[in-house]
Parts: structure tokens; C-alpha cells; sequence
């Protein structure tokens, strides 16, 4: 409490001096593309005397996810305002400053310009606006440098090739982040939170590349202003739509299509909307033993409208929509899944420039989401082991937010929200289809939460910056009201040096459960209540990161540990009947995670790239599971490295590769099998095989690498700008193990003995894409 009560005294005493400081002028505006209009997110900005000595910066800010910024507290006299960004020219205008202060309204657009820069852009500069450590910022731009399949490049797997990031396996529908599970990141697509935000394999992200104008991923203790999860936030912004003229994209390939069209709708309005459609599952039956592998489809949609309603008045309207589903292979005797989830989100935004120095958003947000996993037992040796789960959610939240500019100093950020959740859930240890459309068969349940926050992005002195501030969380049905502080630190002792340090407190009242035993994908969620308490996190890191003088490369070491208590899962034979009460099937246990990353970048050329490799360790603690002695879940991975090159052959021609490994996953097995006879008669057995298990995720999957390729040419099609890809995904050809699991065989006899299986998910896949725009 002493901690937390501290962060307020910071916070309250930097209010105090900042609002104690005199009028002076304030310079403010918007940032755009000059092409299309396009808002642009972190472009800085700053004030200089003397255009001569870029070093002597005093006074400057950095655009919002609105494209916003604001310079206050300028003296008077004649100034040079610099605006720039990367793959932008940099713009100067020249300005006066009265003696009896005032404001200036200057909107600038920034106009492009070719760069060899690498689009992975971390901090590295003590002028930069302050920050908080930990944070990527990937540019989109540096997807169609990775390698991908016929065109369809991946987030998430861009984002897995840095340190510290991971996935399960290539089942996995989430990051790993820092030894977290994948619900413990917040995703977010334009400030909405999405469940499950991934499409399989790498094939492709939920989210569109073509729709997407920035992307930022928090490994550390995020700031104040994202709550509701224990591990990193990932912060996708999508694209406002050209208002210069109509335009679009199309890509086609022989797994996957999508298309893209964006434009003004009047002088005050523009749109961009944007679908893809996969059908891998078509294309697999053309390969040799094709029925060996899972059947995989998908689409997408996401569309977003923006009205600008005067010069300090705008709205947004925006919206995605995602399905997936994925099947057991043809080839498959034994067992039978059947596994699909869906996405839909909604945003309606209004953001106001109230004055020179104060922005404020409020938001409306609808989330829902939908999970069913089936698993059928289709050789019983006696009674079927047979699963079934389902697991919906519909949230609604209402938040509003401010930013405040008084000095340049200090740069303030508040706001609240609250959030209604509808739950609903079925489990069942015997699968009819009945079960996949009945929703008035599962459990439902409600629960309200709240939140307000302050932070202040402090800049102490020239050679030191801070993030500090404080986020308050209410969790209705488990009665629980807590204070989580937050605390970034970054300082340059020398040039081009920059030690990083960072803490945070963090709660979570959504928990995510999944069977142990099976390695297939069972998400269930289930929100707080009395007896299951909101997870909590306390977390730290401290590194420092290095760049040369002419900033082509970059070298970064850094180091994290976090606790985190009150984690459930389920217990070591838990009971899915569909009437048994879900509570008791759960256990509350604490786990840790610690590691060693390390980052090297080559930032500039014709040939770029990184090098990343993590040490990592996670433990789970739980007196009721394993004999209480502690474990290695599921997306434990020692070791993680991961090797990218992007080659500028040409104008026209890139060469693109990736190459990772990881440590294998761990899992569970059963190492006997039992069942009981009557006591009445003895010559009759129960029905149904017990299992006796080895100890939790004792076994671990053989060691996971995959290469990848790409070879990308700029041409010209049907009069108009076109790209032709080829993609190798998988390139020799590894079988990747994602589940094993027991099976049977009969032996001469015709008894069936149980056998050890194995899925694996996708082989060398060569794939051809063609891309027109419009």
C-alpha cells in the first residue's frame, strides 16, 4: 500500500507544478499522409532556434493514435517547427511566437519518400518523445518483407520473431509473452479488445495487413491506460480510408484471396473495407497423402468509416468480423475434432480537440466471441471418451479518455470505462451435435467491471524520462477493488545508449481454461466471482539497448521477472459431466516466469534483418495438481531463436527468409489404463476406462525450426502496379509435431492395444500469389 500510495503523491505533486506554470503559446494540430489523408501515428515533432543544431531540442511532442499533437509553454520569439516520421520527408515551418502568448492551429502532411530503413522501430534516441520500455512498434510495411504464403503475411508470426514472443505451436491462436498465457495479452483492434485474434499456422493474422495503420506491442509493464490483463497489450490501429480517391487492392493466390477498396465518401468522409477468404483445405487434396493433414478454412472482413464533423470534431465507426474452423484429417481412424471460433467487434469513436492542449475520445464497444471444440472417440475400447465444450462471450464497454498538454514536461493522460460481460459456457463428457446449436443448454453468467486511470509521461531531464501512473480496477461479482501502479524509466547516460527499466501490478478477471490432457485447443472463459479472484501480476524488467552512430544497427539486452498469483486450472480428474458445477472442477495455484532477451538489428542496406534469441523459464504452482510439486505448462519454451534477412536484390526484386526454433512444448500422457468390476458380478466390467496420467506436462514434443521463403517482384499488370509472390512455407519440409495422444491397434488377436500417436499440422507448402491494385 506504501507503493501504490507513493505513485499518488508523484502524481498529484507533478499536477501541482504543471498547472502552476504560466501562459505562454501552444502550437497544435493533426498529422496526416499528404496523398491520401491518412492519419499517421508517432510522427514527432519538435521546435528548434536553430535549424543548425538538431541536438538543442527543448520542445516537442508526438502524434497520438489519433494523430493529434500538442506543443505548450512556448516562449516568444521566431521558431522552426520540424515534423517528421520514418518513410516520410521531413517537413519545417517557421513560426512566431507573440510575447502575450496564444495558440497556432497548424495541420501538416507529411509527404513520402523512399527508405532502406528496417520497419522494427524500438526508441533508440534521447530526443524521442518519451516512452515506455519494452514497447515494438512494427510497421506494417514490414510484412511484405517476410515471407508468407501466396501474399498473406502474418502479424502475428512477425511478432513471434522477436525476443521474448512465442506461440504454443503452430495450433497456437495467440502470443506468449514473458512466460504469460495467450489470454493474458490484451489484444486490441482499434481500442476494442478481441479473444482470440489469430488465424492457424501462420498462414495468416485475423487482422488484414491491407486494413492496418499501426501496430504496437507492450511486452512489459504496460502504462496505466490498459487493464484487464496480467502480461503485454498489442495495440493494432486500423486505417482511417483515403480521401483522395478511390483505390483498392487485390491478391490472389492458390490458397487464399483478398481484396481491399478504400475512398472519400463526400469531402468530410472516407471508408476503407477489406475481406479474405482461405481455402487451404481445397488446395492440401492436390498433395500426396493429403488426407493426413487437418482440413483449415477461414474468412475475415473489416470495415471502418470516419466523418470529420468540423475542425475539432470527428467520428469513427468501425467493425471485424472473423470465422475459422478446422477439422480432423480424412486419414484419421481413431480420433475426430472439430474445432471453430469467431470473431465481431464493433467501435464507435468520437474524438474532440476541446482546446490547444486538451483531447479527449469516448468510446462505444461491442466484443463478441465464440469457441466449440469437439472431440470424438471413434474406436471406444469400451465406453467413448468423448468431449465437448463451448464458450461464448459478449462484452459492452463504455470509456472515455483524455490527453493534456500544459508544459513541456509533463504530458498527462486520464480516463474511465466500464464493461459488461454475458458469459456463456457447456461442457460435456459425451458429444451429440445437439450440443453445437443448443444455446439454451449452456451456463450463463454476468459480471461488471470498471476502471479509471492517470498517468503522466514525465521527461525529469534531458537524459531521463518516466511513465508514472496508477489505473484503479472495480470486479463486481468477485467484490474486489484494487490499485495497480505502473512505473517506466528510461535513461541516456552517453549518446546512443539507453538503459531501460520498468515495474507493474496487474489484475485480470477473465480466466481461460483448457484441458491438459489433450493438446487440441478447449478454451473456456469464466469470469471472476467469489471464490475464483481476479488473477494478479507483479512484474519487472531492466535492460539497456545500443545503436551505432549512423543508427544501422541496433543491439539490445534485456531482462525480465514476474510473479503472478491467483491462476487457476483445472484439477487432476476433473468431472465434465454437463451437470457438474464448473467451480469445483478448479484449483488456484501461482506461477513465475523469468528470462534473458536478446536483440540484434540491422537496420539499413540492401540486406536487413535481426537476430533474436530468448532464455526463458516458466513455473506453475499448485498444491492440488502434480503432488504439489511445481511444473512446466504447456508454452514453457527454454530456448527460442530466430533468424530474418530481407534482400533488396532490386528496384523490383526481394528476397525475404525466416528461420526459427524453439524448445518443444511440453505435454501429458496417460501411462496406464484401468477399469473396475462388479461387485455383484464379477465377470462384468464397469463400461467406462480410467486413465492414469504421468505428472503434468512431464514430457515434452520434439524440438520445433521451420524455414521459410519468399521471392517478391514488382511489375506491372493489366496497366496498373502489381506484385508476384512466391512463397515456400516449410521448406524442408519438417514435420512439426502439435499433439500426441493414445490410439489403438489390434493385435492377431483382435485385442486392442493402446499405441502412442501423433498429428502434424502443415507440410511444404509452395504457394503463388498475384497483387493488383486498383
Amino acid at each position: 500500500m506504501n507503493l501504490k500510495f507513493l505513485f499518488i503523491v508523484v502524481l498529484f505533486f507533478s499536477l501541482s507544478s504543471i498547472f502552476a506554470q504560466t501562459n505562454r503559446f501552444t502550437v497544435s494540430g493533426l498529422i496526416s499522409d499528404n496523398q491520401g489523408g491518412e492519419i499517421l501515428i508517432g510522427a514527432n515533432v519538435y521546435l528548434l532556434k536553430d535549424t543548425s543544431n538538431p541536438g538543442d531540442i527543448k520542445y516537442y511532442s508526438s502524434t497520438n493514435k489519433f494523430g493529434f499533437y500538442s506543443i505548450t509553454n512556448v516562449p516568444e520569439g521566431k521558431w522552426f517547427l520540424i515534423a517528421s516520421m520514418l518513410g516520410y520527408q521531413k517537413h519545417i515551418s517557421e513560426i512566431g511566437v507573440a510575447k502575450e502568448g496564444g495558440a497556432l492551429r497548424l495541420d501538416i502532411e507529411l509527404v513520402k519518400s523512399p527508405v532502406l530503413l528496417n520497419e522494427v522501430v524500438v526508441s533508440d534516441s534521447k530526443d524521442d518523445f518519451p516512452g515506455t520500455a519494452g514497447t515494438i512498434v512494427l510497421d506494417p510495411g514490414i510484412l511484405k518483407q517476410l515471407p508468407s504464403t501466396g501474399g498473406e503475411t502474418d502479424i502475428f508470426r512477425a511478432l513471434q520473431l522477436l525476443p521474448g514472443v512465442a506461440s504454443a505451436n503452430e495450433l497456437s491462436t495467440g502470443l506468449y509473452v514473458r512466460g504469460g498465457s495467450a489470454d493474458h495479452t490484451l489484444t486490441l483492434i482499434d481500442g476494442v479488445p478481441v479473444y482470440n485474434p489469430s488465424h492457424l499456422g501462420g498462414f495468416s493474422s485475423a487482422f488484414n495487413p491491407d486494413a492496418i495503420q499501426g501496430i504496437s506491442l507492450i511486452k512489459g509493464a504496460f502504462p496505466a491506460e490498459f487493464g484487464g490483463r496480467l502480461s503485454s497489450v498489442l495495440d493494432i490501429t486500423m486505417k482511417e480510408g483515403t480521401k483522395e480517391k478511390f483505390k483498392g487492392t487485390i491478391n490472389i493466390s492458390n490458397i487464399s484471396s483478398r481484396m481491399s477498396v478504400e475512398g472519400p465518401v463526400n469531402e468530410n468522409s472516407s471508408y476503407i473495407l477489406s475481406a479474405r477468404i482461405m481455402y487451404l483445405d481445397k488446395m492440401l487434396q492436390l498433395f500426396p497423402q493429403a488426407d493426413k493433414f487437418p482440413l483449415y478454412s477461414f474468412y475475415d472482413a473489416n470495415g471502418k468509416v470516419n466523418i470529420t464533423l468540423n475542425d475539432k470534431d470527428k467520428i469513427f465507426l468501425s467493425g471485424f468480423f472473423s470465422s475459422d474452423k478446422l477439422t480432423e484429417p480424412p486419414y484419421s481412424k481413431d480420433v475426430g475434432f472439430d474445432i471453430s471460433w469467431n470473431n465481431a467487434t464493433l467501435n464507435l469513436t468520437w474524438t474532440r480537440i476541446n482546446n490547444p492542449t486538451l483531447f479527449t475520445n469516448t468510446s462505444i464497444l461491442l466484443t463478441n466471441y465464440g469457441f466449440q471444440t469437439s472431440f470424438r472417440d471413434k474406436q471406444p475400447v469400451k465406453k467413448p471418451v468423448d468431449f465437448f465444450s463451448s464458450s461464448s462471450i459478449t462484452d459492452l464497454k463504455f470509456k472515455t479518455e483524455f490527453q493534456l498538454t500544459i508544459d513541456n514536461i509533463h504530458f498527462i493522460r486520464g480516463g474511465a470505462e466500464v464493461t459488461y460481460h454475458s458469459v456463456g459456457l457447456l461442457v460435456s463428457d459425451f458429444y451429440t451435435p445437439e450440443l453445437t446449436f443448443r444455446n439454451e443448454l449452456s451456463q450463463n453468467y454476468n459480471a461488471l467491471d470498471g476502471a479509471f486511470f492517470v498517468q503522466d509521461e514525465w521527461k525529469i531531464n534531458r537524459n531521463f524520462n518516466a511513465n508514472a501512473g496508477v489505473r484503479v480496477s472495480y470486479f463486481k461479482e468477485a467484490e474486489f477493488l484494487a490499485a495497480e501502479p505502473r512505473l517506466s524509466l528510461s535513461y541516456f547516460p552517453v549518446e546512443r545508449l539507453t538503459i531501460k527499466s520498468s515495474f507493474a501490478i496487474a489484475y485480470q478477471p477473465m480466466h481461460k481454461f483448457s484441458r491438459y490432457d489433450i493438446q487440441l485447443p478447449s478454451d473456456i472463459w469464466y469470469p471472476s466471482s467469489i471464490k475464483i479472484s481476479p488473477a494478479k501480476a507483479i512484474q519487472g524488467s531492466f535492460g539497456f539497448e545500443a545503436v551505432t552512430m549512423e543508427r544501422d544497427y541496433l543491439f539490445s539486452i534485456e531482462g525480465y521477472y514476474k510473479k503472478m498469483e491467483n491462476l487457476f486450472d483445472y484439477i487432476e480428474r476433473p468431472d465434465f459431466a454437463y451437470d457438474a458445477e464448473f467451480e469445483s472442477q478448479l484449483t488456484r495455484g501461482w506461477g513465475e516466469s523469468y528470462g534473458l532477451e536478446i536483440f540484434f538489428n540491422k537496420k539499413a542496406g540492401k540486406i536487413t534483418g535481426w537476430i533474436g534469441y530468448t532464455l526463458a523459464f516458466t513455473k506453475r504452482y499448485f498444491e492440488e495438481i502434480n503432488k504439489g510439486n511445481p511444473f512446466f505448462p504447456r508454452y514453457d519454451r527454454r530456448h527460442d531463436f530466430s533468424a530474418v534477412i530481407s534482400w533488396n536484390i532490386s528496384e523490383n526484386l526481394a528476397f525475404g527468409a525466416t528461420w526459427t526454433y524453439s524448445t518443444g512444448q511440453t505435454y501429458s500422457i496417460p501411462v496406464m489404463q484401468f477399469g473396475f468390476q462388479s461387485l455383484e458380478n464379477p465377470n462384468i466390467n464397469d463400461s467406462k476406462v480410467y486413465y492414469e496420467f504421468s505428472e503434468r506436462d512431464a514430457y515434452r514434443l520434439p524440438d520445433f525450426h521451420k524455414l521459410d521463403l519468399s521471392l517478391t517482384y514488382k511489375t506491372t499488370i493489366f496497366n496498373s502496379a502489381g506484385e508476384i509472390s512466391f512463397n515456400v512455407y516449410n521448406a524442408y519440409n519438417r514435420n512439426n509435431i502439435f499433439s500426441k495422444y493414445v490410439g489403438y491397434i489390434a493385435d492377431s488377436e483382435g485385442n486392442k492395444k493402446p499405441v502412442l500417436k501423433q498429428f502434424v499440422l502443415f507440410p511444404f507448402v509452395p504457394s503463388l500469389g498475384v497483387k493488383i491494385d486498383l
